[in-house]
C-alpha cells in the first residue's frame, strides 16, 4: 500500500527493500496501471506495476515471504498458486522488457532550477515541459589518437533517429548521475572506462529543462553496441569535424561541435602524441 507522504516510485522502493532484501535493483519504467476491482473485497483499489533493473544480490527470506524462485514465463504459468491477475499483465511486461528502451515511460530524477532533488518524473512529461527540469549524462570518448568516438541514433528513437551524436542518458530514479553515465557506456556500447566531470551546465529549449553533465573518457574500442540504442558507431578527426568536412554525409547533432570546442584540452593534445 502507498503511503500518504510517498510518491508511488518512492513506494516501490520501499517495497523492494522490505520484500526482496539481499536484492538491489533500479527502478527502470511503468508498465502499467490498472484497478482492482472485484480482487479484493476490502477496497476498491488502483494497483501501479513497475518494471526493475535486476543489478546484483539473491533475495533473503524474512517477515513478508519465506521463498523465492527465479522463473521464465511458462515456468509462471505452471506455478499452481500463481495469481490470475498477474497472469493476465505478464503479456504487457513482456513488451515492457523488449522496448525498455526505446520508449518514453522511464522514471527520471526531478530537480528545481537550480539542480537540487525534488523527485521523479517521466520521461515523456520531462520532454514536454520546460518549466520540469531533470538531468543528463553526456559523453565524450576519444581514442589515443584524439579522436572523437560517436554513434549514430537508433533509428526507432523518439527524438533525433538516425543523427550522429555522443553516448549518454538521463538520470532514472535510483541512481546518481556518474553512475547513470558507466551504465550508459555498457548498454549502448559494451564498454566502460574511467570518466571525467568537464562541466555541468543548463541546456533548455521550448520543450525541455535538461541539466547535462558533460563526461569524456578515453577508450580503443572494440565496442559492442545495442541494436535497439545505436545504429552504427564510427570514428572522426575532430579538427575535420569542427570544419563541417563531415556534413554532407553525417547528419551531427549541433551540441557535439559546441562539446567538442569546450573540450579541446583534452583531444588536442592526444593528437600530437
Amino acid at each position: 500500500r502507498m503511503r500518504f507522504d510517498e510518491s508511488p516510485q518512492e513506494t516501490a522502493m520501499r517495497v523492494l527493500g522490505k520484500e526482496v532484501p539481499g536484492v538491489k535493483a533500479q527502478l527502470k519504467k511503468l508498465i502499467t496501471i490498472i484497478s482492482d476491482k472485484g480482487y479484493d473485497r476490502r477496497a476498491n483499489g488502483v494497483t501501479i506495476y513497475y518494471l526493475f533493473d535486476y543489478l546484483s544480490g539473491s533475495p533473503r527470506p524474512n517477515l513478508q515471504l519465506d521463498k523465492f524462485e527465479w522463473v521464465d514465463r511458462e515456468e509462471f504459468f505452471q506455478l499452481p498458486h500463481a495469481y490470475e491477475l498477474e497472469k493476465m499483465i505478464f503479456n504487457e511486461v513482456d513488451q515492457v522488457v523488449r522496448t525498455m528502451n526505446t520508449t518514453e515511460d522511464e522514471i527520471l530524477v526531478e530537480v528545481d532550477q537550480n539542480n537540487n532533488e525534488i523527485g521523479s518524473i517521466i520521461k515523456r512529461e520531462a520532454h514536454a515541459n520546460p518549466s520540469r527540469y531533470h538531468r543528463a549524462a553526456w559523453i565524450f570518448l576519444f581514442n589515443s589518437k584524439g579522436n572523437v568516438v560517436l554513434q549514430q541514433r537508433g533509428l526507432n528513437k523518439t527524438h533525433n533517429p538516425g543523427q550522429w551524436d555522443m553516448a549518454g542518458g538521463h538520470q532514472v530514479y535510483g541512481s546518481t548521475v556518474e553512475q547513470t553515465a558507466h551504465q550508459e557506456l555498457v548498454e549502448e556500447m559494451g564498454i566502460d572506462t574511467e570518466l571525467f566531470l568537464k562541466e555541468v551546465a543548463l541546456h533548455q529549449n521550448e520543450r525541455q529543462s535538461e541539466f547535462h553533465y558533460l563526461y569524456w573518457g578515453i577508450h580503443n574500442g572494440p565496442y559492442k553496441i545495442d541494436p535497439h540504442e545505436v545504429a552504427a558507431v564510427k570514428e572522426f578527426d575532430c579538427k575535420k569535424l569542427l570544419n563541417h568536412k563531415y556534413d554532407l554525409k553525417y547528419p551531427i547533432m549541433n551540441h557535439v561541435y559546441e562539446c567538442l570546442e569546450k573540450l579541446k584540452d583534452v583531444w588536442e593534445p592526444l593528437t600530437k602524441k
